[in-house]
């Protein structure tokens, strides 16, 4: 299967995250993926479902999610996307148990793959450690130098 052009990739990929995540839409998902679609995350992998579940927690805790491209590339099958995340962790999440109250920003990169004009595969680079250090969930580096057990963050 040819590649589509670039300029519509990123078209695709600007409107797939816009549509998801600050439209609060998972089920986008579906429309902008193949059947087998599969996201290689350092959390795991996960499927359609699995994907649209891990979104719609992110959201639930984070009800002020912000969603920013940063930067955004295509070449043959790939597309890449640097990208914020910002909001309050004001629910339970897909990393809390407990809503923290934290304010949290944080950074990812993504590289899909696509066949055709659907996103097949997904392998995704997220800073998990430095958003849990802003929710509470670790200890941050700070607090550690300061001798303290991170419970008073």
């Amino acid at each position: 299967m040819d590649p589509i052009p670039t300029a519509e990739m990123k078209a695709i990929m600007r409107k797939y995250h816009e549509e998801a995540w600050n439209g609060r839409n998972p089920d986008v998902i579906d429309e902008y993926s193949t059947d087998d679609f599969v996201m290689h995350d350092p959390m795991g992998d996960r499927g359609l479902e699995g994907s649209k579940e891990m979104v719609q927690a992110v959201l639930d805790g984070t009800p002020d999610l912000e969603f920013t491209v940063d930067d955004l590339f295509a070449a043959g099958d790939r597309a890449t996307i640097r990208y914020t995340l910002e909001g309050t962790n004001e629910s339970p999440s897909y990393l809390t148990d407990e809503p923290t109250g934290n304010h949290w920003r944080s950074s990812g990169i993504s590289i899909y793959r696509f066949e055709g004009d659907k996103i097949a595969e997904q392998w995704d680079a997220f800073d998990y450690y430095g958003t849990m250090q802003q929710l509470g969930l670790i200890p941050s580096e700070a607090t550690e130098a300061e001798g303290g057990t991170g419970a008073e963050a």
